[in-house]
């Protein structure tokens, strides 16, 4: 089945045989405002019923995507039902991912940061470029990882080292994040393409039947546990996004300063 993505701005999709690649383009840094967000929580299930053999996602430019929008976030704290919108739309990007049966391949050209290092970590292979940096710096806007990050951080790296970076935010170079096996590979800028078309033409030229049914059973723990875990965690980065802290972090940020955190 061909699916048409005209509805979609802020991604783009190709295709190259079986292999259909997604491109979040949202000048400069792929920034997740509040349209790439419901873009993200509906294009996954279209894709599922195009049925490619392999979908790539990525990003234009310099980034993957590098967190939120400054200015809108801002703005929405004047705005709770627009924050509540987004939070609705939230789990629908965990789970329409988790869901989708067709191999999933992050290509990670730059920076991936908050709901980027989210998106990295539930495609099934995360290839990156090696001096790009990745984190969860939801602490550090004065918020609690709604987007997925609190649940698939600790399952893909373990609890210990999951505490330290959502808790304080720290970031790790893309070499990094392959020593610990938090992504699969990461490779130089000049080799990130070559790369990642040779993973998707392997993957495309196998059994892809069984690969689709295989990814059904390994997604099927993570699904169950998303379901369980997703809206909760939306609902508990509501309360943050409501907090002084939050507003304050991102006039600290939009200042150059650091913040004055209150605890509240």
């Amino acid at each position: 089945m061909s699916i048409s993505y005209d509805a979609y701005r802020l991604i783009h999709v190709s295709r190259d045989g079986s292999i259909l690649t997604l491109t979040m383009d949202h000048p400069p840094m792929n920034a997740a405002t509040f349209e790439l967000h419901d873009e993200l929580s509906r294009i996954f299930y279209d894709v599922a019923r195009d049925d490619p053999d392999v979908v790539i996602l990525t990003g234009a430019g310099r980034a993957f995507s590098a967190g939120g929008d400054l200015d809108e976030m801002l703005g929405n704290t004047d705005r709770p039902s627009r924050m509540a919108e987004m939070m609705v739309r939230a789990p629908h990007v965990v789970h329409s991912i988790l869901a989708l049966d067709v191999p999933l391949i992050a290509r990670v050209n730059g920076h991936a940061m908050g709901l980027g290092a989210t998106l990295a970590l539930l495609c099934d292979v995360a290839i990156m470029v090696d001096s790009a940096k990745i984190a969860d710096p939801h602490v550090n806007m004065g918020l609690s990882p709604g987007d997925g990050g609190a649940f698939l951080w600790p399952l893909v790296i373990g609890y210990a080292r999951a505490r330290h970076h959502l808790l304080t935010g720290e970031a790790l170079t893309g070499a990094e994040a392959a020593e610990i096996g938090l992504i699969h590979r990461a490779v130089s800028a000049d080799e990130l393409d070559a790369a990642v078309a040779d993973y998707a033409a392997r993957l495309a030229k196998g059994a892809t039947f069984a690969i689709k049914a295989t990814k059904r059973s390994i997604n099927l723990a993570l699904r169950a546990q998303a379901q369980q875990l997703a809206d909760a965690h939306a609902g508990i980065e509501q309360l943050t996004l409501l907090s002084e802290d939050h507003r304050e972090a991102i006039l600290a940020f939009k200042d150059k300063r650091s913040p004055n955190f209150k605890g509240c």
